[in-house]
């Protein structure tokens, strides 16, 4: 197969002469596209704002800021909210009769256009190799129109300014009303803390742990109360039995001085005498035996006074009671009287009787008292737990309380500081510019590749079809052919037919070329009548080029 041999520049030269139509054509061709396209392209505009992040005037010391996350993690959530689709509708919808390049696209496409047609860039200096946080950004909008570009750009700064001026007055704002809020119910709640505590310990009072020592004092005092009121009942009751004997012992009655009784009023010292000796022997008698001496003695002693009485006055006396009540009906007076001694006694029975149930009811009192303060003494841990557990609770109340009470003094702080617009903001260093002079296409870029590219098509048509030729041009072509050095040149022997037949081959070439050169030249002025659809159609590798 023939292959290119080239011996020196002349043969490149020769090669160039040869094919020159195969160069011109594609060349022309292309290059008229090329050209064509490169007017057809769109003049895009960029108008650009600078937005500085100017630091907070007071300190962060002096005062928190409330703004959460970093100015970067702030940045890309505004942007974010900036580029949502609720916000590109709105631009589009207020921009919609100067957006002629939107009208042919749906909502979607629309939103993605401008999505991509927008640039938002921040920008951050770096110290060695420590990168500072971000000071200041850039948002970019291109467009067709300079004064389209230069409205959509302030708009798109004016909607990020505004979303972060909203998103920290939400923070600050709702932290403020946030803990407002919260501060009001911890109020609430240790106020309920403090009224049941109170209620605790006025319930609960006498079973307070500071109580317990002054409750075991009083239960030891109770008890040595209810131990000197046991000795004393105890007392009371063995003189009860006593007296009760000694009633039982003593006649309630004693003979009187009669004045209807002959000779009775003379001797009523005798009678007594006489009365008191048998009361001493039946005493006696209780005591002994009938033959121990005191008895005997006493014997002897009521004997002689018996002696010493009349019969009728003993009679009088020793009869039983009855006998003596019915000699006293028949008598005109009385002969007995109320013993002073068992009227003393009895008073004495009552008095202890009535003594004895003061000192029982004193002691239902003290064992009511002692087991009272047991009851406060048992009590005391379970009401120490229980205040405990309300004081716990109390003190993290009052610690949260005032937790929350310095929080709300430092937002309401930041929220001062926001309302006086002392705190970080973003400042327009350069608002949005009227571009004078586009910044795409690179129309003469575009057209010295578009040459460029159309002179390399030509050459490489020529070369290829050099190639397919199949023919011998140079001593060298055919020497590397053959293997052989060439001898003689014969020319070629040119008759009329081979004249008459090469013209009319250069006439059919010739009318060829010039049919599709028309029809290429229709087909651009086709293209040139319908750029807005192509240019639609090139749109999407327009914007991944410019991206």
């Amino acid at each position: 197969m023939k292959g290119l041999h080239f011996n020196g520049p002349q043969d490149y030269l020769a090669l160039l002469v040869r094919r020159k139509w195969w160069i011109v054509f594609p060349f022309l061709a292309l290059s008229s596209a090329a050209i064509l396209l490169t007017s057809m392209l769109p003049r895009t505009y960029v108008s650009e704002t600078l937005i500085l992040i100017r630091p907070r005037d007071v300190p962060e010391d002096f005062v928190k800021d409330l703004i959460a996350g970093t100015t970067e993690q702030r940045l890309a959530a505004i942007e974010q909210t900036v580029l949502s689709r609720t916000n590109l509708v709105q631009i589009l919808r207020e921009f919609e009769d100067k957006l002629a390049e939107y009208k042919d696209l749906n909502m979607d496409q629309r939103v993605l256009k401008l999505k991509g047609q927008i640039a938002i860039k921040f920008e951050a200096e770096r110290r060695g190799n420590v990168q500072l946080p971000v000071t200041y950004f850039r948002i970019s909008y291109q467009n067709r129109s300079p004064e389209l570009a230069q409205k959509v750009a302030a708009k798109l700064t004016s909607l990020f300014i505004e979303q972060d001026n909203r998103a920290r007055e939400t923070q600050v704002f709702g932290t403020t009303e946030f803990l407002s809020g919260e501060l009001e119910k911890v109020a609430e709640q240790l106020k309920q803390s403090e009224a049941t505590l109170k209620q605790l310990k006025g319930s609960r009072r006498y079973e307070l742990p500071d109580q317990l020592e002054t409750n075991l004092r009083t239960l030891d005092r109770l008890n040595l109360q209810k131990q000197a009121n046991a000795e004393a009942l105890d007392r009371e009751a063995t003189l009860r039995l006593t007296l009760e004997r000694m009633i039982a012992e003593t006649d309630p009655v004693v003979p009187r001085q009669i004045a209807s009784v002959p000779g009775l009023a003379t001797k009523t010292t005798q009678l007594e005498e006489y009365q008191e000796k048998k009361k001493l022997l039946d005493q006696l008698r209780l005591k002994y035996t009938a033959k121990h001496p005191e008895v005997e003695t006493a014997k002897l002693q009521l004997e002689r006074l018996k002696k010493n009485i009349p019969a009728e006055d003993l009679k009088l006396i020793e009869e039983p009671p009855k006998e003596r009540d019915k000699a006293a009906d028949v008598s005109a007076s009385p002969l007995t009287m109320p013993n002073p001694t068992y009227q003393n006694l009895v008073s004495q029975l009552e008095q202890v009787k009535t003594e004895l149930e003061i000192r029982e009811r004193e002691r239902k009192l003290i064992e009511a008292d002692i087991a009272r303060y047991n009851q406060r003494v048992q009590a005391t841990p379970e009401s120490e737990q229980a205040i405990a557990e309300v004081l716990r609770q109390n003190t993290d109340l009052t610690k949260q309380y005032d937790k929350l009470k310095h929080d709300l003094a430092q937002a309401r702080l930041s929220e001062s500081l926001e309302s006086r617009q002392k705190g970080s903001q973003f400042v327009i260093v350069d608002p949005a510019n009227y571009p004078l002079i586009p910044t795409r296409p690179p129309k003469r870029t575009i057209a010295l590749a578009g040459l460029s590219i159309s002179l390399v098509a030509g050459i490489a048509f020529a070369v290829v079809a050099d190639i397919a030729a199949q023919k011998l041009w140079t001593h060298s072509e055919v020497e590397s052919l053959l293997g052989a050095p060439v001898l003689v040149e014969i020319p070629e022997i040119v008759t009329t037919s081979d004249v008459i037949g090469g013209r009319r081959r250069r006439i059919t070439r010739m009318a060829s070329s010039f049919a599709a050169l028309a029809a290429y030249a229709g087909f651009l002025y086709f293209l040139y009548l319908h750029q807005a659809s192509v240019l639609r159609h090139l749109d999407p590798v327009l914007q991944r080029l410019y991206s």
